[in-house]
């Protein structure tokens, strides 16, 4: 079976405020949106978890596998593109016998903004660009 079967959570179904009022056109205006409950990977598909599909599938590899910055086996794979990874879950769909799909835009900005619903990011108010991330100083 394969060697990195994710991480499912249940995320219950419940309202949540979508969107925001304070950010890009594209977000606004905020609005409450329902959901019913979903699973959803606990953490990204991580390169070592896409290098079993790749090796398997003869698929293209991750873009940036050979740089250092996004190289590390643990890292979530970055660089592929909405087909790929709608291929991936078909692949890992058909590998386990478990309904693996992409999650909704609503069902990801639920499953990232966690309780955090009156904050402008899922991590607080402070923008990306002065947000601190651990070993990038």
């Amino acid at each position: 079976m394969l060697e990195a079967m994710p991480e499912m959570i249940t995320i219950p179904a419940s309202f949540f405020l979508m969107g925001s009022d304070a950010g890009p056109e594209n977000e606004m205006p905020r609005h409450r949106v329902w959901l019913d409950s979903f699973a959803i990977a606990k953490v990204p598909v991580t390169n070592r978890e896409y290098r079993i599909y790749v090796e398997e599938r003869q698929a293209v590899a991750a873009p940036f596998w050979s740089e250092p910055m996004f190289a590390d086996p643990e890292q979530p794979v970055v660089g592929v593109t909405w087909d790929d990874a709608v291929a991936y879950c078909v692949w890992l769909r058909a590998r386990t016998g478990k309904a693996f799909r992409l999650p909704s835009e609503a069902e990801w900005e639920k499953a990232a903004r966690g309780q955090r619903q009156d904050e402008l990011y899922p991590w607080g108010d402070e923008p990306p660009c002065q947000r601190a991330y651990p070993g990038y100083a």
